[in-house]
């Protein structure tokens, strides 16, 4: 074979090395996998029968083996780089030769016995925009041949692939340091926004001796329909966190007005009435994740009829969000003692709801709702609804249903 047809050879073989290496490199393999399977081609290409891969970490100023082959466990050993041959070896950017390079032996440090055990001959820093990342570490040739100048060159380009994939692979862990940074404030922020909601659900509840935890049943009734009318998550909390804050308007009602056991005056009822609007005009002013709030809580006293208030709207007019409302709120109403009349059985609460179908309570919502309660009942769905009801109730409604005492759905849809 002439030497024009072997240096042709051995330039398509470097190029076809070089072509696999950066296949591996961009491979979505595990990044120890492929250094190891970069180091194992730079070593077949060289036919060198001992090598390493380390790399250097700047805290500690110490470059650690992350790969290796034909030398067994080399974990202990440590390259420390003086400031000084950290700069020579960002400044060199290219393989040295050990064996004829005698300040190199300077690069060792107190890794030198371990390098000793490799029997390194070249030694290739790897750089990316003057920092050092790492090191390769190869031994002889299985041939006993020395390293050319093509050698050098080639191993040369392979370093820079394989520090351009390291310092991508830093960057990369440093992006995931800060994203797991980032998603924990997130979520510790996330836990504030729903404590201080919470908080101001239960400040409202506090006001009013009659109905404690009706905002968060409120809501769980909300949620619940919403699941049951397909909702995205997305929406479903939405409605969720209005439930929640449904009443946030009564904070500004007198207490005594709120927990009344009488008739309420003309006057009374106009205040108590205006909570809707007072609700929205706190909660238009937050910039919710969610998109409809400040709407649902104002709409949630309309009617699909045009009756309700505080603005009369017609069933076109109301969001769903709040025909939802509507219908956990004057549930919950239902089946809890008021400081006016004692909770309503289950045959009054189901007639209730069904004499104001297309009246008071969306039609479609409505028969959802009453979905929701067959399907705890008989044991479809997960419960929801039926255990935030007293057992007494519970206990009587299922029965009921179940003995078909009560038809939830004796009504047209």
């Amino acid at each position: 074979m002439n030497d024009v047809t072997y240096g042709l050879e051995r330039l398509l073989f470097n190029l076809d090395t070089l072509a696999e290496l950066g296949e591996e490199l961009t491979s979505p393999k595990d990044f120890n996998k492929i250094v190891k399977s970069s180091l194992y081609m730079i070593m077949g290409n060289f036919s060198a029968f001992k090598g390493a891969i380390f790399q250097f970490d700047h805290g500690k100023k110490t470059a650690k083996p992350i790969a290796s082959k034909g030398i067994g466990d080399i974990n202990d050993c440590v390259i420390k780089l003086e400031e000084e041959t950290i700069k020579e070896l960002v400044a060199l950017k290219t393989p040295i030769d050990i064996s004829s390079n005698k300040k190199a032996t300077s690069f060792l440090g107190v890794g030198k016995t371990g390098l000793e055990k490799i029997k390194v001959r070249i030694l290739a820093p790897l750089v990316v925009r003057e920092d050092l990342l790492g090191l390769i570490a190869i031994g002889e040739k299985f041939s006993g041949e020395v390293y050319s100048k093509d050698d050098f060159r080639l191993l040369s380009v392979i370093a820079h692939h394989i520090a351009v994939s390291l310092h991508n692979q830093s960057l990369l862990r440093k992006l995931m340091g800060k994203y797991d940074e980032n998603k924990k404030l997130y979520e510790n922020l996330i836990c504030i926004y729903y404590d201080t909601i919470h908080a101001f659900a239960t400040a409202i509840d506090a006001k009013d001796a009659y109905t404690k935890g009706h905002s968060h049943r409120v809501s769980a009734y909300c949620a619940a329909i919403a699941n049951e009318m397909k909702w995205s998550q997305d929406e479903t909390e939405g409605i969720r966190i209005a439930g929640l804050l449904h009443d946030i308007g009564k904070i500004a009602i007198d207490k005594s007005i709120i927990n009344k056991d009488r008739p309420l005056t003309n006057n009374e009822f106009v205040e108590l009435n205006s909570h809707p609007v007072i609700g929205y005009e706190i909660l238009s002013k937050v910039k919710f994740p969610w998109t409809g709030i400040p709407k649902m809580v104002r709409n949630h006293h309309e009617r699909v009829d045009g009756r309700g208030y505080p603005d009369s709207l017609g069933s076109n007019e109301i969001s769903l969000g709040s025909k939802i409302m509507t219908v956990a709120d004057s549930f919950d109403a239902m089946t809890t003692d008021r400081p006016y009349r004692p909770s309503l059985t289950p045959d009054e609460v189901i007639m209730e709801l069904k004499k104001n179908y297309n009246k008071q309570f969306d039609r479609d919502v409505l028969h959802n709702f009453f979905s929701i309660i067959r399907k705890e009942i008989v044991g479809e769905n997960k419960p929801a609804i039926m255990p935030f009801l007293s057992s007494s109730f519970a206990d009587e409604l299922k029965t009921k249903v179940l003995n078909r005492t009560i038809n939830l759905f004796s009504f047209e849809k």
